[in-house]
Parts: C-alpha cells; structure tokens; sequence
C-alpha cells in the first residue's frame, strides 16, 4: 500500500456524473458526492443476496442528508440494487432521526461530521439507536479521537460536541445522542508530524442494567493489561438506570491515551449482546481485550487512531491551496478506499513516503554532524553506551510501517455559509 503509484490527473468537472458498482464504501460515495456537487450512479447493490438492494441503515442515511440539505433528489429502483443520487445545497441546522437497530450511530456520525464544516448553518442533530455495537466503533470513541483531529483543521470549535444522552444496545437499542457542530468559511492547513510520547491513559468503565460491580471487575481487567506499561492511568465508572440506561444490558469499557504532542489513540471493548449465540466474556476478559487494542492502537502510532485516518485525509484535500502534511499509522482498507474515492471525485493525488526511511535519513544526518564537530573525542564505551540507548529508542518508536501524507489541498470554500 505504501508503493501505491497514482497518476497526476485534473480535476474532474463537478456536473460530471459519476458510477460506481457494489455497495461498499456507500457514506464516501454520498458524502463526496455532496462536497463535489457530482451527481452519483451506483449499480449492482446486493444483487445476488436473499435481501437485495439497499438495506435499511442506508435508506436511514439517504433521509438524513435529505433533512440537512436543499435540492438534493433520491432515485431508487424497484428493486433497490441501483441509486442516482443528486446531490443539493447543504444547510445545516436541527435535525433528528431514529438510525434503527441494524448499525450502531457511529455509521451516521462520521458522515456529519465530514459535512458539518460547509453547512450554512451550524449543525444540531440528534440520533436515536445504538450506541456500543461490537465490531463497530462507539460514540465515546468517535468523540475521543475524532474530534481533537477535526478541531486540528477547524479553529472555529467552541460548539462543537458530542453529548450522550442515553447509552443504547442491542438487540433493543434505545441510545439517544447530540451533535453539535459549527460551520467555517476555509479549513487550516495542518503540518503534523510529531507524535510525542504517551503520557496518560483513561477511560470510562460503563455498565447498564447490571451490578455496578462489573465495572470494578472491568477496571481491574484492564489495568492488569496495562501493568508494567504506563503508572498514570485513570478510569471513571459510568453506570446507567432507567432510560439512560437504554433498552438492553450490557457492560464494557473505552480506553484512550494521550501524548505530549495531543495525539489521541483509542480502545475498546464490551460484552456479547444479549440473546446472542456467542459466549458472554468476563468482565476482568472484556477490560483486559479494551487495553490490549488500545496498546496495538498506540504500537501502530502515526499522529491520529487508526479510525480518525479518513477524516484526516478528507480535510485535508478540502482545505486551502497549501500544504498538508500528516504523519499516519499503517492505512487500513477504509483509509485506501478514501485516497481512492477522493482522487476519484476531487483530483486529488497524495505523496506518500515512508517514514522509517525518512527518519533515518535524518539520523544519518544528525550523525554526521555529531562526528564532525566531536572529531570522535568519545571513548569506546561512551560509544557502546550510545549505542545501546539508540535501540531502546527505535523500540518506543512502534511500528515502522507509517506512512507520511503530503499533499495540497483543492481550495474548498464554504459558500453556503452566510456572509455577516
């Protein structure tokens, strides 16, 4: 993925219309269908499943951008399998929506917030359904370490939050949360290539419907994993009753640590369903799996988590004609799909170096330096200790497959927001 070769292409023309096949990647098709104002064909949705065509959490998703904008038009065949999407002005302000049982909030979640910054009004939303859902990232998650990479590229962030109401699971859901999130005329240009050294963990332990002794077990789990590793590690109890407590029991817990350089990664965890064919894990197994991803969160390194690496890459090509540079971790399927979709509808083409090679470039370079003005004065064990140091260093570094992100943004201005 990091020898990834794309050819300099020019922007395409923003009436262009644009098809697509299959139903993957369905928000980055939408979504920058919206910033690009191209209108999209997509073909081919589940035609060969029991079910075929759109399911119900992205007819849930086509409503809500209908509710947030003005213009936009929807065509879905019979069948489902095919979709012209249209899109119209974004607009912003209230809206609301029950997001159903099938997919956790966060599916709608990401969406908003890629659109949030070019609304004409700043946006309030509030969402109905699941919160924790496993096998997909949480709402806790999303706001731990999506939001200080959003608030990297839009300075304007006084309003923007992301409330949990009531804590929702399946199968009955009954979460309720609000978004708040404002509007800009540009996005910054942002130059982050420093990741920092961990200096906190913490987390929230939460459990609803159940004993409130489970998350004390779950703690207690996760700070066994963590033994050895970090001292300052804090982690609060959120128990839940009645309706913010939701519909369905359940107990798990969110980690996230910080570095010095305000780089956030995240990990996380929660017990099996209730009515599911799977065995219910422990609650001392459910914290100790949360610490574990958040250690190979913090091992895969790069200046954000792993989840956050689209929403980098998105504002980054939307912002001003200058450049961005963004140091990520390894790029996982989601992030390629986005680099792909974005040379698709904007033109945009990212230099990728790897940094490994880099950073040894420059050490080679400090070297030299070193050996000059010294003129090798060290003696032999000054050297060895030197040495010895040097390898403890590159083990804290992590991962060496990061990859570093340089490209100039397309010069994407809100139009839509008012002028005072």
């Amino acid at each position: 993925l990091r020898c990834l070769v794309v050819s300099k292409m020019p922007p395409p023309h923003r009436s262009e219309e644009l098809h697509f096949e299959g139903c993957n990647f369905f928000r980055f098709r939408v979504v920058y269908s919206l910033l690009s104002g191209r209108p999209i064909v997509i073909e081919k949705i589940r035609p060969g499943d029991d079910n075929p065509g759109l399911k119900e959490h992205e007819t849930l998703l086509l409503k809500l951008l209908n509710d947030i904008t003005n213009g936009t038009q929807t065509e879905i065949s019979r069948t489902g399998t095919r979709l012209r999407f249209t899109p119209g002005v974004l607009l912003g302000g209230e809206a609301s929506l029950n997001c159903g049982l099938t997919r956790c909030i966060s599916f709608f979640l990401e969406a908003l917030l890629l659109l949030s910054p070019f609304c004409k009004k700043p946006l309030r939303v509030k969402l109905e359904g699941i919160t924790n859902a496993p096998g997909e990232i949480s709402v806790e998650a999303i706001r731990t370490t999506w939001l200080p990479v959003y608030t990297k590229f839009v300075l304007n962030d006084e309003d923007l939050d992301i409330k949990i109401v009531n804590r929702g699971l399946l199968p009955e859901g009954g979460g309720k949360i609000i978004l708040t999130a404002p509007i800009v005329k540009k996005l910054r240009p942002v130059q982050r290539e420093k990741v920092g050294k961990v200096c906190k963990i913490r987390g929230t332990a939460w459990v609803t419907k159940v004993s409130p002794s489970l998350a004390h077990r779950l703690i207690d789990g996760a700070k066994q994993a963590l033994r050895g590793y970090l001292t300052d590690v804090y982690i609060t109890v959120d128990q839940r009753k009645g309706a913010h407590g939701g519909n369905s029991p359940g107990f798990g817990i969110v980690l996230w640590a910080a570095t010095t350089e305000g780089v956030f990664y995240h990990g996380e965890s929660m017990s099996k369903p209730r009515g599911s064919a799977d065995v219910p894990g422990l609650p001392e197994e459910v914290g100790a799996e949360g610490a574990l991803r958040l250690l190979e969160q913090i091992y895969l390194g790069g200046c954000t988590d792993g989840s956050a690496q689209a929403l980098a890459a998105t504002f980054m090509t939307l912002g001003e004609k200058d450049v961005n540079r963004y140091l990520l971790g390894d790029l996982s399927i989601y992030t390629v799909a986005a680099l792909r979709h974005l040379q698709t509808f904007f033109g945009m083409v990212f230099k990728m170096e790897d940094w490994e090679r880099l950073r040894k470039i420059e050490e080679k370079k400090k070297a030299i330096k070193k050996v000059e003005k010294e003129e090798k004065k060290g003696t032999d064990d000054e050297i060895k200790g030197e040495s010895e140091e040097k390898d403890v260093d590159e083990m804290r570094l992590g991962s060496t497959n990061k990859i570093l992100l340089t490209g100039v943004g397309v010069g994407f201005t809100n139009l839509n927001k008012l002028a005072l």
